[in-house]
């Protein structure tokens, strides 16, 4: 992780093993793991490993590739290919982890 962690950000401790988590899919940038409480038969948090606080804020290319191969990766792999990509930026839009993170949501699984 970098100096810009969050010490209280719940998705730092996720990605640092300090809350155990079972992810489901993780590249050098990023980890996906089944939403607590899911809002679709189907719902994956995609989480960088860097904190930033949501989409707009992350400025590192390779970072930014490393999250959206993960979205291809566990798209592929957890839906029939029909899917919502979503991502929540600022409290007046629904974010309430402000970590950088996108939900994939489906109806169907594979």
């Amino acid at each position: 992780m970098n100096t810009e962690e969050n010490l209280d950000c719940i998705f730092c401790k996720i990605v640092s093993g300090e809350i155990p988590t079972e992810f489901i899919g993780e590249n050098e940038h990023a980890v996906a793991f089944k939403d607590l409480y899911p809002q679709a038969p189907v719902h994956i948090l995609v989480v960088p490993k860097s904190h930033s606080e949501n989409i707009s804020k992350m400025i590192i290319k390779s970072e930014l590739e490393g999250v959206f191969d993960l979205i291809r990766t566990v798209t592929s792999e957890f839906t029939d290919g029909q899917f919502k990509l979503q991502f929540n930026s600022g409290s007046r839009e629904g974010q309430t982890v402000f970590h950088t993170h996108a939900h994939v949501l489906s109806q169907q699984s594979k």
